[in-house]
């Protein structure tokens, strides 16, 4: 099956990210939480291209290897979807900017309102992609996240089915 052949690579890749992380040093901040908001669009969905909006929190357990929530939110149009993950981010720097590879596991809740009759699901929910983040301060970044999501929903008034979602998000980065 296609989906067990996608959990694997990214539980793969997710392993990838902890072995590396062993031989960075810890960070050494007070307050090791970051967080971040975006605002976008997410394409391929019940309604084609939706708003969203994107919150997450990272615990840096190293300089390079964070972990923490993550929330989409998409209420557009006769769709509300809202997406909640658990990510891991593996941070690069690279100068000024810093690209952030990130995968998680996740579940999401898809509603269709279609007057007298409303039709919702809820799915398992695989999000993958990468943010590139220009410091503006030494703790405030501008950030542009390109995300993949994989699920299963299937919402009973469509043909089609909402298993792959494409995103392009703009937003801020706060760093310990």
């Amino acid at each position: 099956m296609m989906i067990d052949k996608w959990v694997k690579t990214i539980l793969a890749l997710l392993a990838l990210l902890l072995v590396f992380s062993f031989g960075v040093p810890y960070a050494r901040a007070e307050n090791q939480w970051g967080f971040g908001t975006d605002i976008g669009f997410l394409a391929d969905t019940y309604d084609d291209t939706v708003f969203t909006l994107s919150f997450q929190g990272d615990y840096y357990l190293n300089s390079q290897l964070s972990i923490g929530p993550q929330i989409l939110i998409s209420p557009a149009g006769d769709l509300t979807q809202v997406t909640v993950a658990g990510i891991g981010r593996y941070h690069i720097p690279m100068g000024a900017v810093t690209i952030s590879p990130f995968a998680g596991l996740g579940i999401v809740y898809a509603e269709l309102d279609e007057g007298p009759r409303d039709n919702d699901d809820v799915s398992f929910s695989l999000p993958f992609g990468a943010t590139a983040a220009f410091k503006v301060s030494r703790t405030v970044s501008l950030a542009s996240t390109l995300i993949f999501t994989f699920q299963d929903l299937g919402v009973p008034s469509r043909v089609s089915s909402d298993n792959f979602n494409i995103g392009m998000l703009f937003g801020f980065r706060f760093q310990p």
